[in-house]
């Protein structure tokens, strides 16, 4: 997991798929993590369908997964992880123009790469995109201090903004996400679950944000939404512990000056 995954994806916690608006046919099992999987990828007729985290293993298998000629789209509902992985991702869905539907959630590195990278979006009944921050902001906070960046930050970064500007996505929706998070510039060190190493990360005063849908459009983010959109139970039930402060909902003007 990279630095800018650790806060973060510690409160998120994965929960069964939202049954999906539209019909669709029961998944079939493709691979999977060990014994406790961390993530699921699975085939819905001619769509990819993947549930977890995105790590280096899973975001080479979903990679993997998407480059077949005979897949048409990738489901996803995830809580995000390392940035890169997600790219991996995302850069199959960019040069091969698939959609991307979310079910249940798409948040952190999921929101930043792979739901910005779909030729066309959806979001299914309740389901929801959330930020917090992004390599390029990372980047930014290292220069600030007149330190060097992490070569994972620099990857991501650049990585990131070829996306954005191939897919006509802009950028600064990572830039308001971190304003909305109130993410300072002050580094202080965390342990996730599972790991012994205490990893840097960035302190903000919340952890995610919601963007309102019209702020998602208005940043170059369209997409079709299938049902009703999430409540703040449907959200809150994603967190361990469910925290209301932990969560910014966002109002449809966020960041839009005067």
């Amino acid at each position: 997991m990279s630095f800018i995954a650790a806060v973060t994806f510690a409160l998120i916690a994965a929960a069964a798929p939202q049954t999906a608006a539209a019909p669709a046919s029961a998944p079939t099992p493709m691979s999977a993590a060990p014994a406790r999987p961390q993530w699921l990828l699975s085939r819905e007729g001619p769509r990819v369908v993947f549930r977890g985290a995105l790590n280096p293993a899973s975001g080479a298998a979903l990679a993997q997964a998407l480059s077949d000629e005979s897949v048409e789209g990738l489901v996803i509902d995830s809580g995000g992880g390392d940035e890169n992985a997600a790219l991996d991702a995302a850069e199959v869905i960019l040069a091969r123009r698939l959609p991307v539907t979310v079910r249940g959630q798409c948040t952190s590195a999921c929101a930043n790469a792979v739901f910005a990278a779909g030729a066309t979006r959806a979001i299914e009944r309740a389901g929801f995109v959330s930020f917090h921050h992004s390599s390029p902001v990372i980047e930014a906070n290292y220069q600030k201090l007149n330190a060097p960046v992490p070569e994972e930050i620099a990857r991501g970064a650049r990585r990131l903004r070829a996306l954005y500007a191939a897919r006509g996505v802009d950028p600064g929706i990572l830039a308001c996400a971190a304003a909305q998070i109130g993410l300072s510039d002050i580094q202080t060190q965390v342990t996730i679950p599972g790991e012994t190493t205490p990893r840097a990360a960035w302190l903000s005063r919340h952890s995610l944000w919601l963007p309102h849908e019209a702020t998602l459009r208005r940043y170059g983010l369209d997409f079709t939404r299938w049902g009703r959109p999430p409540s703040r139970r449907d959200v809150l039930a994603r967190l361990r512990p469910p925290n209301p402060r932990a969560v910014v909902f966002g109002g449809a003007r966020d960041c839009v000056s005067g």
